[in-house]
């Protein structure tokens, strides 16, 4: 009985998983929302559609993949990968919500850091590092970001400071 019970409970774990969705073929973009439907050959609000919850990814014509990550409540959120056509890791970061939220950092095709830095909202903050092929810094870019005294001069209309170059350096 015991051993039933534990090939029923993989069974249900198994079939409960989600296989990653081919966002180009399987999902639209539709409302700010990624949605699956289940019949796209017909007028676009006659169809059942329902937003995407679970893995997804996109591809190169090549067939490599392109992206990779998580869409929660039809938007993409957590960690997101980028690659190029030949398959090497072009950039790795964070969404939440649809914007990009947190650490990114880019990649030169022959592995080495290209960019690191962190969004907020879609927008750059603080500071970034740009980096050329051979893992030696080029540039270092400081962000404005909105603080409390800023925010009380426009409050309740966004920032348009917010995510524009404040000082930026060259190294050589």
């Amino acid at each position: 009985m015991k051993k039933l019970f534990i090939f029923f409970t993989l069974f249900i774990i198994g079939c409960t998983s989600e296989v990653p969705h081919n966002m180009e073929e399987e999902l639209a973009f539709r409302s700010d929302r990624w949605m699956k439907g289940s019949d796209w050959s017909v007028f676009w609000y006659s169809f059942q559609y329902k937003v995407y919850n679970g893995p997804a990814y996109t591809t190169h014509k090549n067939g490599e993949r392109k992206e990779k990550g998580d869409i929660v409540n039809g938007t993409k959120s957590g960690t997101w990968s980028g690659w190029d056509d030949k398959d090497n890791l072009i950039y790795k970061g964070n969404y939440l919500e649809g914007a990009e939220d947190g650490m990114w950092k880019g990649y030169h095709s022959n592995g080495e850091t290209k960019y690191e830095g962190r969004y907020k909202n879609g927008k750059q903050i603080n500071t970034w590092k740009y980096y050329n092929k051979k893992g030696k810094m080029t540039t270092e870019e400081k962000y404005f970001t909105c603080d409390e005294k800023c925010e009380e001069s426009h409050w309740p209309r966004p920032c348009k400071k917010e995510g524009k170059v404040r000082t930026s350096k060259d190294f050589k």
